[in-house]
């Protein structure tokens, strides 16, 4: 079992035990089991199976025991110059404010830095391999169903687990812990009682603009950034481009 928190417990399915079985009867006895792993191909997890609770685990110091506009909607696949500026894969939208909700997230992980877009677990393990403990990305996911990926290096090597988007909430997948937004999940998972650090952001290093904006969301936070008299409406709008201190 996978304990959430103090007062949540989360069960296996019975795929994801199924699987494991499938998986120990495949692996010779004195291998033990561990999270995919770009070093050992035979090792690496599918990203359409569940994550194992050592996957879950290696995000915590304490494995887990710690207690647009509606019209312009369309389930349709996005074609033309929209397609060039939106996700490179995407699933049919359960409702226009999932669209709306995903749109805005990916607009603002276009300024995050650390979003890789269309890229493969084996790339983004690379990527990670010399890395700092804890250093992570968000990418696109493998699965037609899943729109972004965390990948992160672990204490057993790199690691990825899909994130989930339900009922408008975001989740790592295997946890029952949601979150309104994905920065705010990434704030989570980046504070002390786990064990996100730094993201891995394509330019490095950073541009100073960037850390400025950073720096600014920290000092004075999102809702306050308006009432600064101080600040331009252009830099204003960049500042709320990416309200977040990741």
């Amino acid at each position: 079992m996978v304990r959430d928190n103090l007062d949540r417990t989360v069960v296996p399915s019975r795929k994801q035990n199924s699987a494991a079985e499938t998986q120990n009867q495949s692996r010779p006895p004195e291998e033990p089991a561990g999270p995919e792993r770009v070093q050992s191909p035979e090792r690496v997890q599918p990203e359409s199976q569940e994550p194992t609770e050592s996957q879950l685990a290696l995000l915590h110091w304490k494995p887990l025991n710690l207690h647009e506009e509606p019209e312009t909607w369309s389930q349709q696949p996005i074609t033309g110059a929209d397609a060039e500026s939106f996700p490179t894969h995407l699933r049919p939208f359960s409702s226009a404010a999932e669209y709306k909700l995903v749109k805005h997230t990916y607009q603002q992980l276009q300024h995050s830095g650390y979003y890789w877009g269309s890229m493969t677990m084996d790339q983004a393990h690379k990527i990670l391999t010399w890395a700092q403990l804890g250093t992570f990305l968000i990418r696109d996911s493998g699965q037609p169903d899943v729109f972004f990926t965390l990948s992160y290096q672990s204490d057993d090597g790199p690691t990825s687990v899909r994130v989930q988007l339900n009922n408008l909430l975001f989740s790592l997948c295997g946890s029952h812990r949601t979150f309104a937004s994905l920065f705010a999940l990434l704030t989570y998972y980046t504070g002390s009682s786990c064990k996100l650090t730094l993201p891995y952001r394509k330019q490095r290093p950073e541009r100073l603009k960037q850390m400025c904006r950073r720096a600014l969301m920290g000092s004075y936070g999102a809702e306050n950034i308006s009432t600064l008299s101080g600040l331009s409406t252009q830099v204003k709008d960049y500042v709320h481009a990416y309200p977040c201190c990741i």
